[in-house]
């Protein structure tokens, strides 16, 4: 087994030829952020729970392989602003960005241990284009700057059940919303303010488990 902290040639090697598994590429440039990202993340997740998962190929399959799989339904042929909502760790926008780099991210966590974390690897990284807001979503949805923002949310450990229209609010006109799911979301899910468009299903590698991402859009009523 690899540590990221020791062979990033392997991690490399590991890292691409799962994400193969799912024709998602991963550029070579973003293999050193992975590595510092993830050598990081299990330094802090001693003092902070910010995963359970502990093997390096769990790891990479749960949480970096099933974040960058959300390229399939965003389109970054043009400049965006993303907003991940209940970003703890910083899945799924912090990969998203290492292997897109032109993505302007905000990760949104109300933990301010969290928050910590994540303005520390933000900062140790380099990254450009990426700020952290330490706020509850409602209170973030509050704030003028902030409202009709986004072209996408990213929501994948977060329980959205009762604020369509907060995310709502964020979103720009045309800005959509993309859920990470283990299934499709049932007839009995609704979320204000929003209309599911399209859903997308797919088996991690290793049979790590199926995930769904579910896509809505404002509505227009």
């Amino acid at each position: 087994m690899f540590h990221v902290e020791h062979d990033e040639l392997q991690f490399k090697k590991s890292l691409q030829s799962l994400a193969a598994d799912l024709s998602i590429s991963i550029p070579d440039s973003s293999i050193p952020y992975f590595c510092r990202y993830l050598s990081e993340l299990k330094k802090w997740n001693r003092g902070i729970n910010l995963t359970a998962i502990d093997d390096d190929r769990e790891i990479l399959v749960k949480h970096v392989i099933d974040s960058v799989y959300g390229l399939k339904v965003i389109d970054i042929n043009r400049e965006i602003e993303l907003l991940d909502v209940g970003s703890g760790a910083g899945f799924p926008a912090l990969p998203l960005k290492f292997v897109r780099p032109q993505l302007s991210v905000e990760l949104l966590e109300s933990s301010e241990k969290k928050g910590a974390f994540l303005r520390y690897v933000v900062g140790s990284l380099g990254l450009p284009s990426v700020t952290v807001a330490t706020a509850k979503l409602e209170d973030y949805a509050n704030r003028g700057q902030a409202q009709e923002r986004f072209d996408y949310i990213v929501v994948r450990a977060f329980k959205v059940d009762e604020c369509g229209l907060a995310l709502a609010t964020l979103l720009k006109p045309d800005g959509k919303l993309v859920l990470y799911r283990a299934e499709k979301v049932g007839r009995s899910f609704g979320l204000a303010g929003l209309a599911l468009i399209k859903e997308v299903e797919y088996e991690l590698p290793a049979q790590y488990g199926h995930r769904v991402l579910s896509v809505f859009s404002k509505s227009s009523g």
